[in-house]
């Protein structure tokens, strides 16, 4: 579905993304010593590498500006701009959080290599056991409908008590809350990922060994993801035939 935004509303959007980046960087300690002015002794050892956790920071603000906008936008209903500065100021926040956890992880490395290395190999691990936690989950959700089914049918034959049913029902909503907990950091990690492999894909191209690499590894979280969302969903139905 493509979404037309009206012109009025674009002022607005823009000065969301320009106040994300403005914030990111108020005082703009990036900026060149003016010449004829005397530097601190520390300006000339400075390392690029404070300009670029900045930027990252910067980037990752605006853009969560963006995005948070233009969602805010399409789900603001009658007040449409109200959404999009809602929306862009959560996108700012979340953008920003990204580009700082980046920024940070950028600093314990000498290489941008080595940096890259440590998040597909991170990717991976996240990866791996995602799998696992579904596959495991998946048996799970086979056992728990049994016994669900079992439950209710003693229930409703007078062999079970209420408080049994509600006992299992705060086991099943125990365990759906450890599911969205995973869900959860899965998704921090894969914002994190995606942002690195934009950041690189501009800098490089799409035909970065880093990159491709990276965008298997998130096209892999993303699966992860949606396979634990929808077993979720389930839990939440077994859940819900308990209501008795």
């Amino acid at each position: 579905m493509t979404i037309s935004l009206p012109k009025a509303i674009l002022p607005t959007l823009v000065a969301c993304v320009l106040a994300a980046g403005c914030q990111s960087n108020p005082s703009k300690n990036d900026d060149p010593v003016v010449s004829g002015d005397t530097p601190e002794p520390t300006t000339s050892t400075r390392s690029s590498g404070s300009s670029d956790a900045t930027r990252t920071r910067t980037e990752g603000a605006a853009m969560g500006a963006l995005l948070g906008g233009l969602l805010g936008y399409a789900l603001g209903g009658d007040n449409r701009t109200t959404g999009t500065l809602i929306g862009a100021a959560a996108g700012a926040g979340v953008g920003y959080l990204v580009g700082n956890e980046i920024a940070e992880r950028k600093q314990k490395y000498a290489t941008e290599e080595d940096f890259l290395n440590s998040e597909i190999a991170s990717a991976k691990e996240y990866n791996d056991t995602a799998t696992a936690y579904n596959d495991q989950l998946r048996e799970d959700i086979v056992q728990l409908e049994k016994r669900a089914g079992l439950l209710e049918s003693r229930y409703r034959a007078g062999m079970a008590s209420r408080d049994e049913v509600q006992a299992e029902r705060a086991s099943l909503k125990e365990q759906i809350a450890s599911v969205d907990k995973v869900y959860e950091d899965l998704k921090k990690e894969y914002d994190i990922k995606v942002a690195v492999a934009a950041e690189r894909k501009q800098a490089k191209g799409g035909d970065d060994i880093y990159v491709q690499q990276l965008e298997d590894e998130i096209s892999s979280l993303k699966e992860n993801m949606d396979q634990l969302q929808a077993q979720s969903v389930q839990l939440a139905q077994i859940d819900e035939r308990l209501t008795i």
